[in-house]
């Protein structure tokens, strides 16, 4: 189930980590879309390796991604490639390594599969979802003291929502990457307030979920995808007893 997927999406994210890595060290021209986000030629190049390798591969799918222009055709497609080329771009520009290639298949709005690539450090994160049997539900031990990844604009702004119990938050830069983290038992928690694309999270949901965490937006609702306006009402990650003292939390301090 979808395995074909999965190798063909690696290997052009493979390819594309190559390339951003290497136009990160021989210097590389940026500039910012609407006025304001950050956009360089690598995102660019990479969003073209990923589009030709995953539509040439899968003609009938649909397509969204951050360096495209977006499309009414994609609605009408039951699975729907949806792609960060660089999940963090003022890491990649910085030097920091907390940027992630994010790509992610969404089936009927479903996360499917998910691939977060950061060339950075060498690390590839990947999943087929739902989970295989052998994939059991992470189960956080009975403590009052866990770790939030948060965004690094947040921690800095003092934006990051307040936490029940000893929460201890960790700044990293991409949302993509943080998923990633969580789901490989890094760290407990992903939240944020701020609304968020699809293709910032689509990729990191898929892992979350196949690791059995609940994946919600920072209002408790299910994430759906391939949406006429593909944005996320912020974000919810954890273990499904933790993420239900938090989800509670946040009902209590909005009354």
């Amino acid at each position: 189930m979808l395995e074909q997927e999965l190798e063909v999406a690696k290997k052009a994210v493979q390819l594309a980590g190559k390339e951003v890595a290497l136009m990160r060290e021989s210097g590389l021209q940026y500039g910012r879309k609407n006025g304001h986000e950050l956009v360089s030629e690598a995102d660019i190049r990479a969003a073209d390796i990923l589009y030709e390798a995953l539509t040439g591969a899968f003609p009938h799918d649909g397509w969204l991604g951050e360096e495209h222009r977006d499309t009414a055709d994609r609605l009408d497609r039951e699975r729907v490639w949806v792609v960060d080329p660089i999940d963090g771009t003022r890491e990649y520009l910085q030097g920091i390594p907390e940027y992630a290639i994010s790509v992610g298949l969404v089936v009927k709005g479903r996360p499917a599969l998910g691939i977060v690539h950061n060339p950075a450090t060498d690390e590839m994160h990947t999943a087929i979802c739902p989970p295989s049997p052998s994939e059991a539900s992470r189960q956080l031990e009975s403590r009052d003291d866990y770790v939030a990844l948060v965004g690094r604009g947040e921690d800095l702004l003092g934006e990051v929502p307040p936490l029940p119990g000893q929460a201890r938050t960790k700044p990293v830069g991409s949302v993509a990457y943080r998923l990633a983290l969580v789901a490989a038992g890094q760290g407990d928690v992903v939240v944020t307030w701020y609304a968020r694309k699809e293709w910032d999270v689509a990729a990191g949901a898929a892992l979350c979920l196949a690791r059995g965490l609940t994946v919600t937006d920072v209002l408790g609702e299910t994430l759906s995808f391939n949406q006429p306006q593909p944005l996320v009402r912020g974000l919810l990650v954890a273990e499904k007893s933790l993420h239900t003292r938090i989800q509670d939390y946040f009902r209590k301090i909005a009354k």
